[in-house]
C-alpha cells in the first residue's frame, strides 16, 4: 500500500474566521518582502493569532502522528514554528517547484498550509496531486523533495489566501 504522507483537514477554520484573519492580517502585510514570489505576508510568530492557530493545528499533527506513525522515529524534539499569513494578488502564485527542505532550511520537518480562500486551483505536487485550495482547509505534508510542490494561478484571477508554517526540528535551530 502506497502512502503519500499528506493529511488534508477540512473546515479547521469557518469562512467568518477566515475572513477575520484576512482582515486583521492584510494591515500587516509587508508587501516588498516577498515581491519576487508574487507575495504579502506578516509573520504570525510572537502574535496571539500564532497560539490560537498552533491550537487548532495540534490535534491535526496528533492526527498526522498517528496516520503516519513512523514519524513518531524520528530522534529530535520538533514542533510548530513559522507560521506565516500570505496575500497573493490575482494571477501571482509561487509557481516555480520547489520543496521546503534545503541547506539552509534544514530543521523543517512537515509543511503546514491553512487555505483562508476558495479557488478552481491548490498546490500541485510534481507528481501531478493537486490540492483544491478551499476555505478552512488544513494541509500537513513532508518537507522534503518527494513533496515538491509549487501553487497554482487561480484561473479565476481572485485576490489567493494562505497560511504556510512549518514543524521544524527543535534540538537544531
Amino acid at each position: 500500500m502506497s502512502k503519500n504522507f499528506i493529511l488534508e483537514e477540512k473546515n479547521i477554520l469557518t469562512k467568518k474566521e477566515c475572513n477575520y484573519l484576512i482582515k486583521e492580517c492584510k494591515k500587516r502585510t509587508n508587501s516588498a518582502e516577498h515581491k519576487d514570489h508574487g507575495y504579502n505576508c506578516f509573520d504570525l510568530e510572537r502574535t496571539q493569532i500564532f497560539v490560537e492557530l498552533t491550537n487548532l493545528i495540534l490535534p491535526v499533527l496528533q492526527k498526522y502522528k498517528k496516520k503516519y506513525p513512523q514519524i513518531n522515529l524520528t530522534k529530535n524534539k520538533w514542533a510548530i514554528t513559522n507560521l506565516r499569513f500570505k496575500h497573493f494578488k490575482p494571477g501571482k502564485s509561487f509557481e516555480k517547484f520547489h520543496s521546503e527542505h534545503s541547506w539552509k532550511y534544514a530543521t523543517r520537518l512537515l509543511n503546514i498550509q491553512i487555505y483562508l480562500s476558495d479557488h478552481n486551483c491548490g498546490t500541485e505536487f510534481y507528481n501531478k496531486k493537486v490540492i483544491k485550495s478551499e476555505i478552512g482547509k488544513l494541509v500537513i505534508f513532508p518537507s522534503y523533495f518527494t513533496h515538491t510542490h509549487r501553487g497554482q494561478k487561480c484561473p479565476d484571477k481572485k485576490n489567493r489566501y494562505i497560511i504556510t508554517g512549518y514543524v521544524n526540528f527543535l534540538d537544531l535551530i
